[in-house]
């Protein structure tokens, strides 16, 4: 897997095209759009993901109705 924090935004923009939806977007106008956002750097550290469910045996008649 390649390692997209090292890129800078230029870089990363190319990698990430949709593509054009025929007969859509016609409509409305164009606005300039600024965005706040940062490079982030993640230590390389263990991450553990638990899930837990738990049911009870059987519920009782009266939270059923």
């Amino acid at each position: 897997m390649e390692n997209y924090g090292s890129m800078g935004a230029v870089e990363a923009q190319a990698l990430f095209t949709l593509p054009r939806r025929p007969g859509y977007g016609t409509l409305g106008k164009s606005i300039k759009l600024l965005a706040n956002c940062f490079q982030v750097e993640i230590p390389k550290i263990d991450v553990y993901l638990y899930e837990v469910d738990i049911k009870p045996d059987k519920c009782p008649r009266r939270v059923n109705r």
